[in-house]
């Protein structure tokens, strides 16, 4: 283990995932000197800017929070304060009061004059003066999976997915027969993803000992448990095998909350990639958006750190250029298209879920959500002047069979100035009539 990965690895596990929560934090200390008073500002600007489960869940304001919320609220509080206090000296405290140094002034002014994009890298790199942990974590990445360019699988499937009923499972011997079928879809996940041939009986022995010597399965097999512990098993149970997958199979030093912790804040900056729903895959996928080498003999590749061993970390982000037609531009356009056509075969309407498309673009191409969005917003320009082969149409509609709690759970897709939920491409010659 490299000095940075063991740095990076002991990092504090509960922290916060969102980086807009230092700049509410450093406007917190701008509006306010004593520190109650930033922290009463700090849960108000916690609401309006959406963080929360989702930043594109409406929060339901609490004007009188329980002590529970309240204390959820100071711990997230005085994380940032920590963070902001180790990275540059953003803030000075004494007693109980916060100031902002000049550093943390010039954080905030290029926040509100160049927006959420750049101040995320200057952040980022301050974290990374300290830790070094992007760098870990893309390296790693590679190394787990060199044949695949990085890409890590993290199946998981509930027993609803494997055809056990909620009704149908109330015994530990029907919690058995679920982990048994789950043991042999992740036994086929392992040889199709990385070609290796594993046997899992013995550790699903393991997490239902676990399980069932915490009192949650009863020890003869025909014992009953308590109904109200059904998500809870079923959640130690997937937890168990994310981490053998992450820890055991790919040999990562980090711990899984880490790894989500540090994997979220990179996908922020575009280092990145990850996602819980990629269409075709039952789990989590999640892979490097970036390289760390020496140099880049190439225009899609963009420099944001340079390392006192002399690398680099380069982000892939390729333009469309000034050229008519560039070359970026139509493999952009045929891995839409394709990814389209993908989708579309499993359902019956000609509109698609843009998020779905979203992570099959990025996936393929191996781009940053950021940069999908910028690269389709230029597209659909092209589209709606008639530059185009294609005809593409997006609206902000949902699909009959989705729920609102499936687009809680992926970014929105900002086109021409309005978040657009659903797709459809016409190939014809001409676009539609």
């Amino acid at each position: 283990m490299t000095k940075a990965t063991a740095k990076a690895s002991s990092l504090p596990s509960r922290k916060f995932y969102f980086l807009d929560y230092f700049f509410i934090f450093l406007s917190s200390v701008e509006k306010n000197i004593v520190q109650d008073e930033v922290f009463n500002t700090f849960k108000i600007l916690k609401q309006e800017y959406r963080l929360g489960e989702s930043k594109y869940k409406k929060l339901e304001e609490v004007e009188n929070p329980t002590e529970h919320q309240q204390q959820r609220y100071r711990y997230t509080f005085n994380k940032v304060m920590d963070e902001c206090k180790e990275y540059g000296l953003l803030i000075e405290k004494e007693n109980h009061t916060i100031q902002l140094t000049e550093e943390g002034k010039k954080l905030l002014l290029q926040y509100r004059e160049e927006g959420i994009r750049v101040f995320n890298l200057s952040v980022f790199r301050l974290m990374e003066d300290a830790h070094k942990a992007f760098r870990t974590l893309v390296e790693f990445l590679y190394k787990a999976n060199s044949k695949g360019s990085g890409a890590l699988v993290f199946p998981h499937y509930s027993p609803l997915e494997l055809h056990f009923d909620r009704k149908d499972i109330q015994t530990t011997k029907d919690m058995t027969r679920y982990t048994e079928s789950l043991v042999k879809k992740l036994q086929g996940d392992i040889e199709r993803y990385l070609k290796r041939s594993v046997n899992l009986t013995q550790k699903n022995q393991e997490i239902l000992k676990k399980i069932t010597h915490d009192g949650l399965l009863p020890e003869g097999s025909s014992g009953r448990f308590d109904p109200k512990d059904y998500n809870k098993i079923t959640k130690r149970i997937r937890d168990f095998w994310i981490t053998y997958f992450l820890q055991e199979l790919y040999k990562c030093p980090y711990s899984m909350t880490s790894f989500d912790l540090w994997g979220y804040r990179a996908k922020q900056i575009g280092v990145i990639q990850a996602t819980e729903s990629y269409p075709f895959i039952n789990g989590k996928l999640v892979y490097p958006t970036s390289v760390v080498l020496d140099a880049a003999h190439s225009d899609d590749f963009s420099e944001i750190y340079q390392y006192s061993d002399g690398k680099r970390l380069f982000v892939h982000k390729p333009t469309l250029g000034d050229e008519e037609e560039s070359p970026y531009k139509n493999k952009f356009v045929d891995t839409l298209v394709n990814g389209y056509f993908d989708l579309r075969r499993r359902v019956r309407y000609n509109f698609i879920n843009l998020a779905s498309l979203r992570e099959i673009v990025c996936f393929r191409l191996k781009i940053s959500m950021h940069t999908f969005e910028e690269t389709l917003n230029e597209i659909y320009r092209l589209n709606l002047s008639g530059q185009l082969k294609i005809r593409i149409s997006l609206e902000v509609d949902k699909l009959p069979e989705e729920t609102s709690a499936m687009y809680m759970k992926h970014e929105p897709v900002m086109v021409d100035g309005s978040y657009r939920n659903i797709i459809a491409i016409d190939v014809a010659k001409g676009g539609p009539k």
